[in-house]
């Protein structure tokens, strides 16, 4: 018995240490997945925010108005005319703000991480992308004036416009995998959705 305790002893240290590694990790993942969770969560109730207010709604559509109406050569409304000192207040002006504002905001929660991107890319990338390219020379006039305007939706842009849609542009390991499986009809149904666009 003298023995086991005497061997105990000299194994306390150790066992000490090792069960405080084992509690950093513990507590790292912990972390981790609390983290993880909340980031999901924050970006839920943005998401649902932005589905579920009819105001935001309302103001979604007149944005889509004017980048309708700013594509119509037909149209003399061009929307860097609404990037002039002289439209501020004005509705139309209130309206595109609103909406840049919006993807301003997504584009950096995104980027500091309180944001999940693999969510609001599968969400919103087609929308965001035709928005952005849509409002395009309102975004370059107001950069030309202040080059922090709505930089983080420009960056998100480059990113995403890079990047493609997790759908229509997978990854080389996903697509490695489905070589290594064969499974050919997924590789050749990605690249013919990537020559499309």
């Amino acid at each position: 018995m003298k023995d086991i305790l005497v061997a105990w002893k000299d194994a306390a240290p150790a066992a000490g240490a090792m069960l405080a590694a084992v509690s950093v990790v513990v507590a790292f993942i912990a972390f981790w997945y609390t983290r993880r969770a909340n980031r999901r969560r924050a970006t839920l109730d943005m998401v649902m925010k932005t589905l579920m207010d009819s105001d935001v709604q309302e103001k979604y559509r007149a944005f889509r108005d004017l980048i309708r109406k700013n594509a119509d050569v037909d149209d003399p409304f061009k929307i860097v005319s609404i990037a002039d000192d002289g439209s501020i207040g004005t509705s139309d002006r209130n309206v595109i703000t609103h909406q840049m504002n919006i993807y301003e905001l997504m584009a950096l929660g995104i980027r500091r991480g309180l944001f999940d991107e693999a969510f609001y890319k599968r969400w919103y990338h087609n929308q965001f992308m035709m928005d952005y390219e849509g409002a395009s020379d309102f975004i370059n006039a107001m950069q030309a004036k202040k080059s922090s305007i709505y930089c983080e939706a420009t960056a998100l842009y480059a990113t995403w416009l890079k990047d493609g849609h997790p759908v229509s542009s997978p990854n080389r390991f996903k697509m490695a995998w489905w070589a290594f499986r064969r499974q050919h009809d997924k590789i050749d149904s990605a690249r013919a959705m990537a020559n499309a666009r």
